[in-house]
C-alpha cells in the first residue's frame, strides 16, 4: 500500500499538471515567463542602447520609399519599446532593419533596403545603371528599380553583378533584366568563379531539405509580431510584391583572386572570397567613387559559419584572410563600405576599423575553438565556454543576431574533424524514435518525465525541458501534454535569444508542437530558371540525387539523350541503382536514343509534361524501347516540403 504522504503528493502534482495544461492549451503563443522578462530588462543595462550612431547611419542620404501594398503595417509594432518576450538587443536590431527604401550612398552610387532580406545596389554607368545584386524575387527588383527611377534618370540596365549564390541575391533577376538583352549582349551578367555550381549545390541538390529547415531559420510560418517573428538578424525575409524567384545564367565569371575590370565605364576591382559566406562570393572596389562592397562578408552582425538551414561549412580562417586582404588593398582608399545586407559604413578611419573588428571577430571564433578541439573538448563543450573576443562584447556589429558563438563553434569542430565527437556511445546511436521510447523506458514513463519537467519548467531550466519532451513526443507523438510542455520551454528560449535565427526556430518549433507541421507539400526541386541556367551535367547529377536507388534496382540502363537545339549529347546510365553520366559521344550499348529539345527535357524533368506527350507532339523521337526511357522516370522520387522536424517522421 502506498505511503498516505505519497499519495498526496501525487494528487498535488496531478492538480497542479491538470492547471498547467487548462492553462497551456491554447494554439497561441504563451507569454513571458517572470524569469524571462526579467532576463530582457537586465539586457538593457548590459549593452550601449545609448548609441545610436546606427540609427543615424541607417537613415542617411534616404530619399523616399514607397508603402508595401501587400503588408503595409506588418512591422509597425515594432515602434514601441522592447516588450518582454523580445530581447532588447535583438529588437534594436529589427528596428534598423525595418527601415527601408531608397538611398544615396555617394555620388552615383544607391541603395534598395528593405524590400527585401538583401539589398540591391545601383551604381550609374556612362550609358546605364548596373545593378548589384537584384533582390530575392522579380516583383521587389522591379518595385526598387521603378523606386530608383522615380527620382534619377531611366536609363536602361546594362550589366547584372551577382556578389553571390545565395537566391536572395539573384532571385529578383528577370525583374531588372530581360533575358532577351542579355543573350543579344546588351546586358552583362557577371558572377565569381563557381557560382552555377554553388548555386545547383545549395538550391537544387540539397534544395527541399534547406528549404524546410530554412522555414525554422527564418520562422517563415510564424506570424510577425513580439511573441512571433520580428526580424531575420539580416532584414526582414518579407519580400515586396507578388511571390516568386528567378535566375539569369552569368555571361562573364571572376575567376582570378583579385582583377579590374571596366563595366559600363566604371572600374571596378574584384576579390575573390570563395568558402566565406559563400562557396562562391566576391568582393568589388569601386575606384572612383572609393566604395567598398563586401558582399555579405562584414554585414552589421556575426554571420554563420554553418546556418541553422544547412549548407557546406564555411572556412572563417579564409573568411578573415579575405576580410584582412581587402583592409590591406583598399583600406586606405575607401571612404564607404557598404554590403548586400544592411547600412553603409562611412568614413576611411570608420571602414577600416569595422573591417579589422570583422577579420579578428572570425579569427577569433576560428582559433579559441580550434584550441579547446585540440584540448580534447567536444562541441557542446566549446560552444559552452567560447565567450566573445575581448573589446567586441558591446560593439553592434559583432553581436549574433544571425549566427552565433555556440553553432559558429561547433561549425569550426565540423569543418575539422566532422559530426563524431571521438565517444563511441555516440558513433551508432539508436534513431530518434527509438532511443527516445528507451530513454522515456528508463526514466520512469513520460508521466514521470512530465512531472520533472513541470518543475524544472517552473525554475528555467528551459533547455533541459525542451530536450527530455523532444524525446517524449518521439516516444509518444500523440502526447498533447508533452507538446504543450515543449512548446512552452521553446518559447521561452525564443523570447529570450538575441539571435534572430535562434528565436525564429524555437517559436516555430512551438507552433508545430501545437499545430503540426501542415499537410504535406510536393517541392518542385529545381526551379524552371533553376534548371534552365545548369549545364546539362549538373541536371543530370540533380537527378541522381533523386533517383531511388532500391527502386531502380540491380539493372543496368544506357540512354543517349541528344539535345537537338544545343548540339549536345549526353548518355545517362543507371546501374546498381546509381545515375552516372558521360558527354563523351558514340558510348556503345545505349539502350535507347532520345532526340528533343532541352526545353522539352526541361518540361519533362519539371513534371509540366510527359515523355509521350514530346512524342506524340513531335518534340521527341525514340529510337529503340520507349518503354525502358518511361521506366527511367518512374525511378525518381518527389520530396516533402513539410516534412516533420520537432515530431517523428511521418509512416510512408
Amino acid at each position: 500500500m502506498r505511503e498516505p504522504h505519497l499519495i498526496l503528493k501525487t494528487a498535488v502534482t496531478v492538480a497542479l499538471w491538470t492547471l498547467y495544461c487548462v492553462q497551456a492549451s491554447g494554439q497561441q503563443p504563451a507569454p513571458a515567463e517572470p524569469r524571462v522578462a526579467a532576463a530582457n530588462r537586465a539586457v538593457l543595462s548590459q549593452l550601449p542602447f545609448d548609441d545610436r550612431g546606427d540609427f543615424d547611419d541607417a537613415n542617411r542620404g534616404f530619399i523616399a520609399t514607397t508603402p508595401d501594398t501587400r503588408n503595409p503595417d506588418l512591422y509597425t509594432f515594432l515602434r514601441q519599446e522592447a516588450p518582454a518576450t523580445v530581447n532588447p538587443s535583438l529588437w534594436r536590431q529589427a528596428q534598423l532593419n525595418a527601415i527601408n527604401g531608397l538611398f544615396r550612398v555617394t555620388e552615383g552610387v544607391y541603395q534598395i533596403r528593405g524590400f527585401s532580406l538583401a539589398n540591391m545596389t545601383i551604381v550609374e554607368g556612362a550609358t546605364g545603371v548596373i545593378v548589384i545584386d537584384p533582390l530575392s524575387t522579380v516583383a521587389s527588383a522591379r518595385e526598387g528599380l521603378e523606386l530608383y527611377f522615380a527620382h534619377r534618370p531611366r536609363k536602361p540596365v546594362t550589366a547584372v553583378i551577382y556578389t553571390h549564390s545565395h537566391s536572395d541575391h539573384y532571385g529578383g533577376a528577370r525583374g531588372v533584366a530581360e533575358e532577351v538583352r542579355v543573350h543579344a549582349g546588351q546586358i552583362r551578367v557577371i558572377a565569381p568563379l563557381g557560382f552555377l555550381e554553388a548555386v545547383v549545390g545549395e538550391s537544387v541538390i540539397g534544395g527541399n531539405a534547406m528549404a524546410r529547415r530554412a522555414q525554422y531559420q527564418f520562422g517563415l510560418p510564424l506570424g510577425r509580431g513580439e511573441r512571433g517573428n520580428v526580424d531575420a538578424g539580416l532584414g526582414k525575409f518579407d519580400s515586396r510584391g507578388a511571390p516568386g524567384a528567378s535566375l539569369l545564367a552569368p555571361t562573364e565569371t571572376i575567376d582570378k583572386a583579385q582583377e579590374t575590370r571596366l563595366v559600363d565605364g566604371v572600374e571596378m576591382v574584384f576579390q575573390l572570397a570563395p568558402a566565406s559566406e559563400a562557396p562562391a562570393e566576391m568582393h568589388i572596389f569601386l575606384t572612383k567613387a572609393k566604395v567598398l562592397d563586401i558582399a555579405e562578408n562584414a554585414t552589421h552582425n556575426m554571420h554563420n559559419l554553418l546556418p541553422l538551414r544547412g549548407t557546406e561549412v564555411r572556412d572563417a580562417n579564409s573568411w578573415s584572410r579575405y576580410l584582412g586582404d581587402a583592409l590591406t588593398h583598399f583600406g586606405k582608399d575607401a571612404q564607404v563600405m557598404i554590403a548586400q545586407h544592411h547600412w553603409p559604413v562611412w568614413g576611411n578611419q570608420q571602414v577600416a576599423q569595422r573591417l579589422a573588428n570583422q577579420r579578428d571577430l572570425y579569427k577569433y571564433i576560428h582559433d579559441q575553438s580550434v584550441r579547446m578541439m585540440n584540448q580534447g573538448y567536444t562541441p557542446p563543450e566549446i560552444a559552452e565556454n567560447l565567450t566573445m573576443p575581448p573589446g567586441l562584447e558591446n560593439d553592434w556589429s559583432a553581436r549574433g543576431y544571425y549566427g552565433t558563438l555556440s553553432h559558429n563553434a561547433k561549425a569550426v569542430y565540423q569543418k575539422y574533424i566532422g559530426w563524431y565527437d571521438g565517444n563511441p556511445a555516440h558513433l551508432n546511436p539508436l534513431p530518434p524514435v527509438e532511443g527516445a521510447r528507451k530513454y522515456v523506458e528508463y526514466m520512469g514513463g513520460a508521466t514521470a518525465v512530465m512531472t520533472r519537467a513541470l518543475a524544472d519548467f517552473n525554475a528555467g531550466n528551459y533547455r533541459w525541458v525542451a530536450e527530455v519532451m523532444n524525446q517524449v513526443v518521439f516516444a509518444e507523438s500523440g502526447n498533447t501534454e508533452a507538446r504543450s510542455l515543449g512548446a512552452r520551454a521553446y518559447e521561452q528560449m525564443g523570447y529570450q535569444s538575441e539571435s534572430a535565427t535562434w528565436r525564429n526556430a524555437y517559436l516555430l518549433a512551438a507552433q508545430e508542437l501545437r499545430r503540426g507541421p501542415g499537410a504535406p507539400r510536393r517541392s518542385p526541386g529545381a526551379t524552371a530558371d533553376q534548371l534552365h541556367a545548369m549545364p546539362l551535367g549538373l541536371v543530370f547529377d540533380y537527378l541522381g540525387t533523386r533517383l531511388n536507388g532500391p527502386r531502380a534496382g540491380a539493372g543496368h540502363l544506357n540512354i543517349d539523350w541528344r539535345f537537338t537545339d544545343v548540339s549536345q549529347t549526353i548518355t545517362s546510365t543507371v546501374s546498381h541503382g546509381a545515375l552516372t553520366w558521360t558527354s563523351v559521344t558514340a558510348v556503345p550499348g545505349a539502350d535507347t536514343t532520345v532526340a528533343l529539345s532541352r526545353a522539352a527535357f526541361e518540361a519533362i524533368v519539371l513534371g509540366q509534361r510527359t515523355l509521350e506527350d514530346a512524342v506524340t507532339k513531335r518534340d521527341a523521337t525514340v529510337s529503340g524501347d520507349r518503354d525502358r526511357v518511361n521506366g527511367f522516370f518512374t525511378f525518381f522520387d518527389d520530396f516533402d516540403g513539410n516534412f516533420p522536424i520537432v515530431e517523428p517522421r511521418r509512416i510512408q
